[in-house]
């Protein structure tokens, strides 16, 4: 008889079909399949745990495909959490994922509330393996004093096809993807900026706007400036194939920029806020740029005024197009270096699928597997 695997999956089905999310999901379920011939029940993370009970009691082993440590996740994220780790299931967090809010002035490890705090110290004690994602990610666990937690990079990298497979420099840049940001309204004026920089930078590529997730605003950009854009999201499992014939990657989503990275192919990411921060302190290049909000602290009355007649919020922060511009430069720059940063790059992705590839070896070696 198979032996019963349950993840714990990110991906919103049923609100933003956050296509990163799936990625997750799938690259974990496929990395474990090497390890022999499971059977596999995914249940959403933020079910009640009486829908889920029966299934979690029924498993050999849960899997947390990239925990998101949020500061009240005890109850918004993850609310049968507590349940599963008192259930005596044996369970293992792989690639946890913070998305700390690096554009405030304050310490940003404080927000976690004592019930969470408290939740996570039970995860670090009873969990078989437990991972992160990035390095603050992984600082962060070490802050709350996690000290189970180890970095392992992304399990999304996983993909063992393109073992031994390198990055080229000096290639012809064809085709162009530009993700869509999270909060597109907020990052509209960004995205426009980073869209009319590629155009004038590669005026001969066929560019195309991958959109990972629901996103009306993006959707009425492309519409009104005849963009060339595709609902990537539609199609979960195969949508990030886009990525497969693309040249280069430019854009605001982190598994956009993974799922580029994973195939060789040249990437740049604009960051919007802690999760990308974790991408940017982890890559051993200098291939993002962080576009965080300028909160309403630093505004002028002029800004705060502009925003008030445009009926938005000024405690939402202004997003800057500067960032955009700075990327523009560094893509530049890089080109005319035939982008030999990424030399080498491989190598790093490769031990992100070491490290993943052992932790799933040792939460698939206890008694019960």
């Amino acid at each position: 008889m198979k032996k019963r695997i349950v993840i714990v999956s990110t991906y919103p089905a049923q609100g933003s079909k956050n296509i990163g999310d799936k990625l997750i999901t799938n690259r974990l379920i496929n990395a474990i399949s090497e390890f022999g011939d499971y059977d596999f029940d995914i249940i959403w993370r933020a079910e009640t745990w009486e829908t889920v009970k029966d299934v979690v009691l029924s498993a050999s082993h849960v899997f947390f495909a990239c925990l998101a440590i949020r500061p009240k996740m005890h109850k918004i994220e993850y609310p049968y959490l507590k349940d599963v780790v008192e259930s005596g299931v044996p369970f293992s967090v792989i690639a946890a994922g913070t998305a700390l809010n690096v554009g405030t002035i304050s310490d940003i490890y404080s927000s976690f509330s004592t019930e969470t705090r408290d939740l996570l110290k039970r995860v670090n004690e009873k969990a078989t393996v437990a991972t992160t994602r990035g390095y603050l990610s992984q600082e962060a666990c070490h802050r709350l004093r996690l000290n189970k937690f180890i970095f392992s990079g992304d399990i999304a990298f996983y993909d063992s096809s393109r073992k031994g497979e390198e990055f080229r420099a000096c290639r012809k840049i064809k085709k162009i993807v530009i993700s869509d940001p999270h909060r597109s309204g907020q990052y509209l004026e960004s995205f426009s900026a980073l869209y009319d920089g590629i155009v004038d930078l590669f005026p001969g590529a066929d560019v195309v706007v991958a959109q990972h997730g629901i996103n009306y605003d993006i959707s009425a950009f492309c519409e009104s400036r005849a963009v060339k854009t595709e609902k990537i999201y539609e199609n979960s499992d195969s949508g990030l194939d886009i990525y497969d014939d693309a040249d280069l990657h430019v854009g605001f989503r982190v598994h956009a920029h993974v799922s580029a990275l994973s195939r060789r192919v040249y990437s740049y990411l604009l960051e919007q806020d802690g999760r990308g921060c974790d991408y940017g302190l982890t890559i051993n290049r200098k291939i993002s740029v962080p576009n965080y909000p300028v909160q309403r602290a630093f505004l002028g009355l002029k800004s705060i005024a502009k925003m008030i007649l445009r009926r938005e919020m000024p405690t939402q922060g202004v997003v800057p197009i500067s960032p955009a511009q700075q990327l523009i430069a560094m893509i530049r720059a890089d080109k005319e270096l035939g982008f030999q940063k990424f030399n080498g790059l491989e190598e790093q992705i490769e031990s992100f699928n070491r490290n993943n590839r052992k932790a799933i070896e040792v939460a698939l070696s206890g008694p019960d597997l």
